[in-house]
């Protein structure tokens, strides 16, 4: 018998995952793991969110809408050391919940976890992303400095018809009073909307996990509050529409967009956004992965229990009334799309009754691990088990000397201690949730010297609860654990550490002083309190990813600020040519014979002259699905400073163009003139 592992053969994601789990390894190296942050990354995305409402609520109760009033009231809020403090916390947690999430959806890449059942968790969690950095643009919208009025430059740029118009208006301050109304509501409303978002991520979940450990949590507050003590927010100057943005710094989370979309282009940039944005969002379709699953029941075996239903975490399995003829009374039924193969529930059947379709059947590996034991036993060696996951495996985790994977054989054996008179058996399952302790109990009378069974760390299992429910499992038989029952926590890929404990386990001196081992805890969460080295590395480990908005506060400019521009503005009804009146019929006076039998609405057409040079020579048609709307339009047009002889020529009807502004205008470096149509005085106005 062989049991395959799907988990080795996708090489490239290994690689990385056990990088990844390096890095993780190290933080484990100075703290205890349970106060690792790298393992609650999910859940402090949602502390994230609870600290960015608790301060966005002290910030709204001041914060006054309006381009008159928006910059100034941010400076208010920014001259007391109180309210410069929320601000600081509320943007720098900004980034560190996009930050986390990036963080949190490559782990899930890297481990595998992003297709089959957990499709839904990866695609709500690229929607959330989406989410957050929209509302995050819209803050920094708000408070109406340099880096808002780049988005309303941009704006003005994408939507150029009305909308556009409205900031190049002589009554600005009036007309766009209602979008800072509705950007504060979607700033605030938004989030709301975020917390229907995580119950969707964690839907296939039995047990979904929202809250990060207290202590954790306390970790990222203060992470919070030292960055933002060290390094307030600034302010940066006022928005300025006349005048093109020279430099400020663009916090690259959340504005970057701009300053690449300045120099790349729309088509390429959202081109590039949709192309590998959409590939990300499909890859539980474009990239799924292997199983050992799903699990399949044995009915004749199942007494229907409930364990293995209690002990899923995907809410993979079902119990139904069963009308057979045993005399139970319930029945495990699998839902083989919510199931990951991981294998707790083959390890939690006391009947063996489920198995897993993808080649691992808990009898057969048990029994070729009693088989292997008492060839060993004969042999004269003393033995010991271990109990190693497929994850293991594929990361490293088991030392070259354990002779994993060199046969073909479902349990390998190797010689170690002194002289390696000690055999070890090494049996690789799909998970340390998979061992059933009843084998413990079996394979100490059939004479092994010891059972070891390798962990991961508890809060970095692959399936979630692999480790909580073996440890559930034997706090609840505590005559299992004696002084022949070892367990061994490590890292993903640290076969160190396995080394060092097998070679300590088979010396003499070790096997005389055997006692009973201490258990780890089944954790509950909010108990745990973290020694002062183990909350000093995860705040210090915290306040260093937090601190990645300050290289990434990236100071860039706009291209145009090099030299001027002009803009062209024209927002009217245009001329209709009305049809012919048919003969015989009269119109009451003061009738509209356009609105009676219609007519031709003349497009707009617009040329811009520059020191003898067209510069713009466009056609505009009329909006509206009739095509007898207003005609709007926007246009940015580069001009090098300098005095130069303007002209714009125009026509609104089936004549030729008139010339309705010519004169010299002195473009100044960073300036920005409005040429805009006035229909009543048919003329351009320069301003």
């Amino acid at each position: 018998m062989t049991i395959p592992n799907p988990y080795s053969e996708r090489k490239t994601l290994r690689a990385f995952e056990k990088l990844w789990s390096q890095v993780e390894g190290l933080v484990n190296r100075f703290a205890k793991s349970d106060f690792n942050p790298l393992y609650h990354l999910g859940t402090l995305t949602i502390f994230m969110l609870l600290v960015l409402l608790a301060t966005g609520t002290y910030l709204t109760i001041i914060y006054r809408p309006g381009l008159d009033v928006a910059y100034a009231t941010t400076l208010k809020i920014d001259s007391t050391w109180f309210g410069s403090l929320m601000r600081s916390v509320h943007r720098y947690a900004s980034d560190a919940m996009i930050l986390l999430i990036i963080l949190h959806l490559l782990k899930m890449l890297f481990s595998d976890k992003y297709w089959g059942q957990r499709w839904l968790a990866w695609t709500s969690g690229w929607i959330m992303l989406a989410g957050v950095w929209l509302t995050g643009t819209f803050g920094y919208w708000l408070v109406w400095d340099q880096r808002a009025q780049w988005m309303t430059e941009y704006m003005m740029e994408a939507l150029a018809g009305t909308s556009g118009l409205t900031y190049v208006a002589t009554d600005i301050e009036s007309r766009t009073f209602s979008n800072f109304v509705i950007v504060i509501f979607l700033h605030v409303f938004l989030p709301l909307i975020g917390f229907l978002g995580i119950y969707i991520h964690g839907l296939k979940l039995s047990r979904a996990r929202w809250w990060s450990p207290r202590w954790v949590s306390v970790q990222a507050l203060v992470g919070l509050i030292v960055l933002s003590l060290i390094k307030p927010v600034e302010m940066f100057a006022e928005a300025d529409l006349s005048a093109l943005i020279a430099s400020v710094p663009m916090d690259a989370y959340y504005l970057g967009f701009l300053p690449v979309i300045d120099a790349w282009g729309n088509l390429v940039f959202w081109g590039l956004a949709i192309l590998v944005g959409g590939s990300l969002f499909l890859l539980p379709w474009l990239a799924r992965g292997k199983d050992l699953g799903p699990a399949v029941v044995t009915d004749p075996k199942c007494t229907g229990c409930n364990i293995c239903y209690a002990e899923c975490p995907y809410d993979a399995i079902r119990m139904v009334d069963r009308h057979d003829e045993t005399r139970y009374h319930k029945l495990a039924i699998i839902n083989a799309d919510q199931c990951t193969g991981c294998g707790i529930c083959v390890g939690a059947c006391p009947t063996d009754a489920i198995d897993l379709k993808g080649g691992y059947h808990a009898e057969q590996m048990f029994g070729a691990i009693r088989g292997a034991l008492s060839r060993e036993k004969k042999e004269g060696h003393p033995v010991t088990i271990l109990f190693a996951s497929q994850r293991d495996e594929a990361l490293g985790s088991l030392p070259a000397k354990l002779n994993v994977g060199g046969e073909k054989a479902p349990v390998a054996v190797s010689g170690w201690g002194e002289g390696e008179a000690a055999r070890v058996l090494t049996a690789v399952i799909p998970s340390a949730g998979a061992v059933n302790i009843e084998w413990i109990k079996s394979l100490h009378k059939e004479g092994a010297r010891d059972v070891v069974i390798l962990s991961q760390p508890y809060d970095d299992s692959l399936n979630r609860e692999d480790a909580h429910w073996i440890l559930n499992r034997l706090h609840m038989r505590p005559a299992l654990v004696t002084n022949e029952l070892h367990w061994l926590e490590a890292t993903p890929g640290d076969s160190k550490t396995v080394e060092r404990f097998l070679n300590d386990l088979h010396k003499p001196e070790t096997q005389a002083k055997k006692s009973a081992p201490v258990l780890p805890p089944v954790k509950e969460r909010g108990r745990m309190i973290p020694s002062l080295v183990s909350g000093l590395v995860g705040t210090v480990l915290l306040l260093g990813l937090f601190a990645l908005a300050l290289p990434l506060d990236i100071s860039a400019g706009m291209q145009a600020a090099e030299g001027s521009a002009l803009r062209i503005a024209v927002d009217a009804k245009g001329r209709v040519e009305a049809a012919d009146i048919p003969e015989g019929v009269t119109l009451p006076e003061g009738a509209d014979p356009v609105k009676i039998f219609g007519g031709v609405h003349f497009p707009i057409s617009v040329r811009v002259i520059v020191d003898g040079e067209a510069i713009l020579d466009e056609t505009f048609q009329p909006s509206g699905i009739s095509g007898n709307g207003r005609i709007s339009t926007l246009e940015f047009l580069e001009v090098a400073p300098g005095a130069r002889q303007v002209e714009v020529w125009f026509k609104d009807d089936s004549n030729d163009y008139r010339l309705l502004f010519s004169g010299e205008v002195e473009f100044e470096k960073g300036r920005v003139w409005i040429l805009a149509y006035d229909e009543k005085l048919d003329e351009f106005v320069l301003r």
